[in-house]
């Protein structure tokens, strides 16, 4: 069983072997010339230190320009109502189920392996 070969004498499996060994070749050589590049930049980089945040000082006066709030609004107040979480979480696991089973009928009708 002889495999037909190209005329440098490579058959198919060794042209694909070739062809994905010089692909992770210039991915890794880009990323080796990529990162010794962001070294050198950083290194040579002549950034003074962290920068401060002025406002952190100023604090006192920033909050008393704001109006006194009497009811803070956060996002969830409790207490809950039992019937609607439970009717939310399980209408997301629904949903969810639903969504993923629907794929998967999606594809098997698709290829035939369901009728």
């Amino acid at each position: 069983t002889d495999r037909p070969t190209d005329r440098n004498g490579l058959n198919n499996s060794c042209r694909q072997y070739s062809f994905i060994h010089s692909i992770i070749t210039m991915i890794s050589n880009t990323a080796a010339r990529t990162a010794s590049r962001m070294v050198s930049k950083r290194a040579m980089s002549s950034a003074g230190g962290p920068k401060l945040h002025k406002a952190k000082d100023a604090w006192q006066t920033i909050a008393a320009t704001r109006p006194v709030d009497p009811h803070p609004h956060n996002v969830f107040h409790p207490p809950y109502n039992k019937v609607t979480v439970g009717c939310m979480i399980a209408g997301v696991l629904t949903a969810g189920y639903g969504s993923m089973y629907y794929g998967m009928w999606h594809q098997q009708k698709k290829q035939g392996y369901w009728k």
